[in-house]
Protein backbone atom coordinates (compact mmCIF):
# COMPACT_ATOMS: atom_id res chain seq x y z
CA UNK A 1 0.00 0.00 0.00
CA UNK A 2 2.77 2.54 0.51
CA UNK A 3 4.04 1.79 -2.95
CA UNK A 4 1.74 3.55 -4.75
CA UNK A 5 2.60 6.77 -2.71
CA UNK A 6 5.81 6.63 -2.88
CA UNK A 7 5.55 6.92 -6.60
CA UNK A 8 3.25 9.35 -6.61
CA UNK A 9 5.88 11.31 -4.19
CA UNK A 10 9.17 10.52 -6.70
CA UNK A 11 7.40 12.03 -9.79
CA UNK A 12 6.39 14.90 -7.96
CA UNK A 13 9.96 15.62 -6.97
CA UNK A 14 11.36 14.55 -10.27
CA UNK A 15 8.71 17.58 -11.36
CA UNK A 16 9.72 19.90 -9.30
CA UNK A 17 13.20 19.50 -10.10
CA UNK A 18 13.30 19.76 -13.77
CA UNK A 19 11.57 22.85 -13.63
CA UNK A 20 13.96 25.94 -13.79
CA UNK A 21 13.65 28.18 -10.89
CA UNK A 22 14.10 31.80 -11.47
CA UNK A 23 13.50 33.62 -7.97
CA UNK A 24 16.30 35.59 -6.72
CA UNK A 25 17.67 36.01 -10.09
CA UNK A 26 17.57 39.74 -11.95
CA UNK A 27 16.54 40.38 -15.01
CA UNK A 28 18.62 40.06 -18.18
CA UNK A 29 17.89 43.20 -19.56
CA UNK A 30 17.57 46.55 -17.99
CA UNK A 31 14.65 48.40 -18.31
CA UNK A 32 14.34 52.02 -19.95
CA UNK A 33 15.14 53.75 -17.11
CA UNK A 34 13.37 57.72 -17.30
CA UNK A 35 15.99 60.64 -17.82
CA UNK A 36 17.61 62.14 -14.39
CA UNK A 37 17.11 58.77 -12.48
CA UNK A 38 19.79 57.55 -9.73
CA UNK A 39 22.20 60.86 -9.96
CA UNK A 40 25.74 59.71 -9.79
CA UNK A 41 26.32 62.09 -7.15
CA UNK A 42 24.03 60.49 -4.67
CA UNK A 43 23.66 56.53 -6.32
CA UNK A 44 24.62 54.13 -8.26
CA UNK A 45 21.76 52.36 -10.30
CA UNK A 46 21.61 48.33 -10.75
CA UNK A 47 22.46 47.28 -14.52
CA UNK A 48 19.38 45.41 -14.26
CA UNK A 49 16.56 45.65 -11.79
CA UNK A 50 16.03 49.35 -12.45
CA UNK A 51 16.91 50.33 -8.84
CA UNK A 52 19.09 53.09 -7.21
CA UNK A 53 21.40 52.04 -4.44
CA UNK A 54 21.92 55.23 -2.55
CA UNK A 55 25.63 56.42 -1.69
CA UNK A 56 24.77 57.05 1.71
CA UNK A 57 23.64 53.82 3.11
CA UNK A 58 21.37 54.76 6.39
CA UNK A 59 17.82 54.59 6.91
CA UNK A 60 17.54 58.73 5.90
CA UNK A 61 19.58 58.02 2.69
CA UNK A 62 16.52 58.41 0.50
CA UNK A 63 13.84 60.44 0.25
CA UNK A 64 9.99 59.63 -1.06
CA UNK A 65 7.28 56.87 -0.83
CA UNK A 66 8.80 54.43 -2.38
CA UNK A 67 12.23 54.56 -0.38
CA UNK A 68 13.17 51.19 1.16
CA UNK A 69 15.73 50.46 3.50
CA UNK A 70 16.35 46.64 4.07
CA UNK A 71 19.68 45.14 5.28
CA UNK A 72 21.33 48.14 5.61
CA UNK A 73 20.88 49.51 1.82
CA UNK A 74 18.99 52.40 1.07
CA UNK A 75 17.60 51.78 -2.23
CA UNK A 76 14.51 52.98 -4.42
CA UNK A 77 13.12 51.47 -7.52
CA UNK A 78 12.68 53.69 -10.62
CA UNK A 79 9.00 53.42 -10.69
CA UNK A 80 9.05 55.63 -7.86
CA UNK A 81 8.26 59.43 -9.29
CA UNK A 82 8.99 61.31 -5.94
CA UNK A 83 12.44 59.43 -4.53
CA UNK A 84 15.86 60.59 -4.74
CA UNK A 85 18.62 59.45 -2.78
CA UNK A 86 19.95 62.24 0.25
CA UNK A 87 23.99 62.86 -0.33
CA UNK A 88 25.23 62.01 2.93
CA UNK A 89 25.87 64.76 6.02
CA UNK A 90 29.66 66.24 6.30
CA UNK A 91 30.31 65.49 9.65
Amino acid sequence: MGFPNRSILAVAVLVALSRPIAAGYAPDKAPKLPDGFCPKETGTATATTGECMCNWQHKDGCTGKGCMYQYGLSFYHYSCEDCKCVAEPSS
